[in-house]
């Protein structure tokens, strides 16, 4: 499993090859003005919105971040005790000042979407000072009650762990100062953000590498090749120590293949004689399936034929376009027995693609699934 990095003037792609072929795509604009995704940003509310119990935080440049009422400090210690989620207007009141991070960052008109709820992602455990509960890794579950019982012991007020796989491998003590390490910056961040006036950054994100560790084990990564230095160092920490380093132009096939790969994205995508069609929008991601005059039989057996290898070709392109939101599928018409065999194919889908979560057929005969959203879509630079 290799890791490439491709530099662009305007922008950083960052993908995962596994035997020679390419799997996911991660992006990024450089020297974009914009609040990136996990900035901490010290905002001031503009508008409070009881109605849609959110509200709008200025961030000093770009547009106004959306800070939902979920997303509140005060609504994660509420759910925590079991009680009811408090209105907006209870906790903010325009002008204030507060504590935020971007969740996502500005797409198109849409503004940031930002959070109370901060996270510190580190090598073993991501740490939260208001999230209230802690969990483990589903790869770790022998040691699951072992690592909780860690959490309870350590954490402090609201404070809260995510352990991730790495977790397994090291021992309390390291673990132990991970955790410090987080709540001193934390702490460090908080002293720092009380003498300061909104809007301000109070810090900047560690960029794509930080992004692409939250969703993918990079510590399953045998090798990185980069056209640039820079990026590669950007990278080494959250990598085995052991890991092959390759710069261009020793490896510039690798590099070329990614800038190809994402070149070559169309909206139309040819499988066999059948097509699919992709067309994403701020709200929803529409994807067409048609046999394209592609024939195995029946008209009944051609159309599942070509659902099904529409669905592999679906899954491998939301991966490599970082497609996410609400997806709606319009595969060819089956019959009942038909559809079931489809969902319980994309429900299979679900354990290669963590993000990925299939709902099922409409009663319209279209299909339903969301994907976690990580980082900005391949479509926002080509």
């Amino acid at each position: 499993m290799q890791l490439i990095v491709l530099e662009k003037k305007e922008w950083l792609a960052v993908a995962i090859e596994i035997d020679n072929e390419i799997t996911d795509i991660w992006v990024e604009p450089i020297n974009d003005n914009k609040p990136a995704q996990g900035d901490v940003i010290l905002g001031k509310v503009s508008n409070v919105l009881d109605g849609k119990s959110a509200a709008f935080i200025s961030l000093g440049r770009g547009k106004p971040g959306l800070l939902n009422g979920s997303e509140l400090a005060q609504a994660q210690y509420r759910k925590t005790a079991g009680g009811v989620q408090p209105a907006v207007s209870e906790c903010l009141e325009e002008g204030q000042a507060i504590l935020v991070q971007v969740k996502y960052p500005s797409v198109d008109r849409k503004g940031p979407i930002v959070t109370e709820l901060v996270t510190f992602t580190g090598e073993t455990l991501v740490y939260m000072p208001y999230a209230g509960y802690s969990a483990v890794s589903k790869q770790l579950h022998l040691k699951r009650e072992e690592l909780l019982a860690f959490a309870n012991t350590h954490c402090i007020e609201q404070e809260g762990l995510i352990f991730r796989t790495s977790a397994g491998y090291v021992d309390e003590e390291q673990l132990y100062t991970e955790l410090q390490h987080h709540r001193k910056e934390w702490q460090c961040l908080v002293e720092k953000a009380s003498t300061k006036r909104a809007p301000f950054t109070i810090k900047k994100a560690k960029g794509l590498s930080e992004q692409v560790s939250k969703v993918f084990p990079l510590q399953r990564v045998t090798g990185i090749v980069s056209n640039s230095a820079s990026s590669i160092e950007e990278f080494l920490p959250y990598l085995k120590s052991n890991v092959q380093v390759s710069i261009a132009p020793h490896q510039q096939k690798k590099v070329s293949k990614l800038e190809e790969t994402i070149a070559s994205m169309e909206k139309t995508i040819k499988i066999g004689k059948a097509n699919l069609h992709i067309e994403e929008t701020n709200a929803v991601t529409a994807i067409d399936v048609d046999t394209g005059g592609a024939k195995y039989g029946t008209k009944s057996q051609t159309h599942y034929e070509v659902n099904v290898l529409a669905i592999e070709e679906i899954t491998r392109q939301l991966r490599l376009r970082n497609i996410s939101g609400l997806i709606v599928v319009d595969f060819l018409r089956v019959d009942e027995q038909d559809q079931r065999k489809l969902l319980s194919l994309l429900k299979s889908k679900e354990k290669e693609d963590p993000r990925l979560k299939v709902g099922g057929f409409t009663k319209l005969g279209l299909f339903e699934m969301q994907r976690k959203k990580a980082g900005l879509p391949l479509s926002a630079l080509v």
